[in-house]
């Protein structure tokens, strides 16, 4: 069968259109991203896949003795880092990262909260107050799917000035969550060409100064107002002006919904199950975590806890407990004991072990919630802790026995001292 030449030359180009409306689609795209970054900023995370992709791999199932294996690297070593800026939201995978008094740096220095009424703390308080409440994924599960990118100022920025604010700001923090509009026009065809091209997904997003300056805080107008997280009421900055209207929406929150930052100065005293001052030299600090600065996990503890529920979850991140320090080599729950330990140089006490609660019932890419896994079946074997009581424990509470310092995927973990734990409760 002949083919004509005006027909051969349709074929050639409409096979060559995808490919070049692709091509001008990320082109344009990629533009359109680098007119809206920070400026004389870096964005954090790993620029190749992450160091949990093979999470699941079965050497993972079990450790060993720490040593060294044939390649001559640290068996008993760190595998992933991740800070979470926002709590309760995603995080950052790091490759190296800075530890600092309230943990690694940038991690849930920021929180969404709720305006309701609160019964008050006080015997004296006979009405209920309306205050600012912080969330979690325990009351709204699709904070899941709100995305954080941490943008530092970087001097090799060809954007980079002194004078920029998103660089006496300390960075930016860029937030986005999926987005339910309905486009009309131009805007319309463009969403639908990069969503079926599978080069974007439609999102909102909007970003708020890191370390606001005091003449950014009283530009925008940034108020300082007590946020209750569990039975703290910190002084922290309400930065809710930068939210977006669908966020409540999106979210389902019905309240009033609120955006904070760890205030300098105001930051929370961690006692209980914490070193001394007298120890540290001191007093241990957080911000915006549940109870301590840092939280270690090891794998292998974790995988075997999935081999119990292959069924109802075929796989089970180490995500779902947000940890920032996940750990290869020891053998499983090993780390219950551990009393003191050091990572690449520097030391940490580990406090406490983590008690759980239903939060990593949530699958923190789909944000689907499991009605009873894995939390059914940590109980039924991992209530271990007389303090804690019914809430099983898996994972390590940590605080640095330093103010300032350094950690990075490989770095060796060393037992320097293991004893007994009970958890003190809030």
């Amino acid at each position: 069968m002949e083919v004509s030449p005006s027909t051969y030359l349709l074929i050639i180009f409409t096979t060559c259109l995808g490919p070049i409306i692709a091509l001008l689609a990320l082109e344009f795209s990629s533009r359109r991203s680098q007119a809206r970054d920070p400026q004389g900023c870096r964005k954090l995370g790993l620029r190749t896949r992450s160091n949990l992709a093979d999470e699941y791999d079965e050497k993972y199932f079990r450790g060993g003795p720490p040593g060294k294996t044939k390649d001559g690297l640290d068996r008993w070593r760190v595998k992933s880092l991740w800070t979470y800026p926002i709590k309760s939201c995603r995080g950052v995978e790091l490759h190296r990262g800075s530890i600092v008094s309230l943990g690694m740096e940038h991690d849930r220095l920021f929180s969404f909260a709720r305006f309701r009424h609160i019964p008050g703390g006080k015997k004296e308080e006979a009405e209920p107050a309306e205050r600012w409440e912080f969330i979690t994924q325990r009351q709204f599960p699709l904070l899941a799917k709100v995305k954080t990118e941490i943008w530092v100022p970087d001097l090799s920025s060809p954007t980079y000035s002194p004078k920029s604010k998103d660089v006496q700001s300390g960075g930016v923090l860029v937030v986005k969550f999926p987005s339910h509009q309905k486009h009309t026009g131009w805007q319309a065809v463009w969403n639908k060409v990069m969503v079926g091209l599978k080069l974007t997904t439609p999102e909102i997003s909007f970003r708020v100064p890191f370390n606001p300056t005091s003449e950014q805080i009283k530009a925008n107008g940034y108020p300082t107002e007590e946020m209750l997280i569990w039975k703290d009421n910190p002084q922290a900055l309400n930065m809710s002006v930068h939210l977006p209207s669908e966020l409540a929406q999106f979210l389902g929150v019905t309240h009033p919904l609120g955006f904070f930052r760890v205030l300098s100065g105001h930051e929370r005293e961690v006692y209980r199950c914490a070193p001394k001052k007298a120890e540290l030299g001191w007093q241990p600090v957080t911000g915006f975590s549940d109870a301590y600065p840092l939280h270690i996990m090891n794998l292998a503890s974790v995988r075997d806890l999935a081999q119990k529920i292959p069924n109802e979850i075929p796989r089970l991140s180490a995500l779902r407990f947000r940890p920032n320090i996940i750990i290869t080599g020891p053998e499983l729950y090993t780390e219950d004991s551990w009393k003191r330990i050091r990572i690449g140089e520097h030391e940490y006490h580990v406090a406490c072990r983590t008690t759980r609660c239903k939060l990593p019932n949530t699958d923190q890419d789909t944000a689907e919630k499991h009605p009873q896994q894995p939390d059914k079946i940590l109980r039924s074997y991992r209530c271990i802790d007389e303090g804690s009581g019914k809430h099983a424990c898996l994972g390590m509470q940590m605080v640095p026995a330093f103010e300032v310092g350094s950690i990075r995927v490989g770095d060796a973990v060393e037992v320097l001292q293991t004893g007994e734990h009970y958890y003190i409760k809030q």
